[in-house]
This record gives C-alpha cells, sequence and structure tokens, in this order.
C-alpha cells in the first residue's frame, strides 16, 4: 500500500501534470523542458501519462488521490502500482547509468556496486536492483521498462499485462481497483 508520503507525490506529479497541460492549452509560450525533465526524473514514465491523459482524467486522478491524501478511503491498487512503478524505474536507471554501458558486470562490479548504490541518487530505488544487475545491463529487448513491469508484476503478485494495465493502460474510471 503507498503511503502517506507517496500519495502526496503522486498528487503533486497530476498536479504538475495538469498545471502544464493548461498553461499548453491556454497557450503559454513558456519552454516547459524543463518542468517536464523534473518530472521525468521523479517520476519515470510521466511524460507518457502527460501526453496521453485527458484533462478530465487527470482532474479524476487528483482528486482520488485528495481522498486518499486526506484519508477518506485506503489506496487504490492503481496507485500502488504507479507508485511502485516509479520506484523501480528511478532505481532500474540509476543503476543503469552507474553501469556506464558495462553489459556483463563480473562479480567485482557487482560488488562496487553494492558498496556504492546507496549513494546514488535514488539510491535506495537503485540498491533494489543490486541482484539483477546483469539482467539490467543487458535488458530483454533493449528496454529497462521491460525489467520493470516484470518486477512489478513479481512485486504485486499479478501478471505483467495486468501491471502494465495498472500503470498505463486503464483510465480510473474502470473498475480496476
Amino acid at each position: 500500500m503507498a503511503s502517506k508520503n507517496e500519495i502526496a507525490a503522486l498528487l503533486r506529479k497530476y498536479e504538475e501534470i495538469l498545471r502544464l497541460r493548461r498553461l499548453a492549452a491556454a497557450g503559454d509560450k513558456q519552454d516547459p523542458r524543463r518542468a517536464l525533465a523534473a518530472l521525468a526524473l521523479e517520476f519515470p514514465g510521466a511524460l507518457r501519462e502527460t501526453d496521453a491523459l485527458s484533462l478530465a482524467e487527470l482532474e479524476h486522478r487528483i482528486d482520488a488521490l485528495r481522498d486518499v491524501d486526506g484519508a477518506r478511503q485506503p489506496s487504490a491498487r492503481w496507485m500502488d502500482a504507479i507508485t511502485a512503478f516509479h520506484a523501480l524505474a528511478r532505481g532500474a536507471l540509476s543503476a543503469k547509468a552507474w553501469l556506464r554501458g558495462r553489459r556483463k558486470p563480473d562479480e567485482e562490479t557487482i560488488r562496487g556496486f553494492a558498496l556504492v548504490a546507496a549513494t546514488l541518487s535514488h539510491g535506495a530505488d537503485a540498491s533494489a536492483w543490486k541482484d539483477d544487475l546483469a539482467r539490467l545491463a543487458d535488458p530483454p529487448r533493449g528496454r529497462v521498462t521491460d525489467l520493470v513491469f516484470e518486477r512489478l508484476a513479481w512485486q504485486l503478485g499479478i501478471e505483467l499485462e495486468e501491471a502494465k494495465h495498472l500503470v498505463f493502460g486503464h483510465r480510473l474510471h474502470a473498475p480496476l481497483d
């Protein structure tokens, strides 16, 4: 279950996406790249949501998160899945960056990672990948996201397609939680 801090972070993410979308819709000429880069760094996958979610859907998610943040209801499965997805993706990307292109990390590299992982950006999230560095170094289809979804499905005890669906493939209004 997502913590109060994680729910607050998701709420902040969707409020920022909504803000950026409203500015764009109003014809604002400011360059949003800095704000989008910050969003993507903290919430990998958020740019996809920025492009894919309607304004109504963003408002609906914000309302649902505010209800949870105000303790009027427990977190929904989609909230827990998205929170876990962001943490896994942050960690995977941080660990992958540390590998700097090494495709087959040896035991010494893996030990070195274990020693420094906590000091990396998103260190706690990166540390979670210490036992899977070899797969992260050379992910299936060359996509780190595939490993993230695989791990998310395992962590939540659900099928891979359901994990993908909870994170990116459904509208909140659907009865999935």
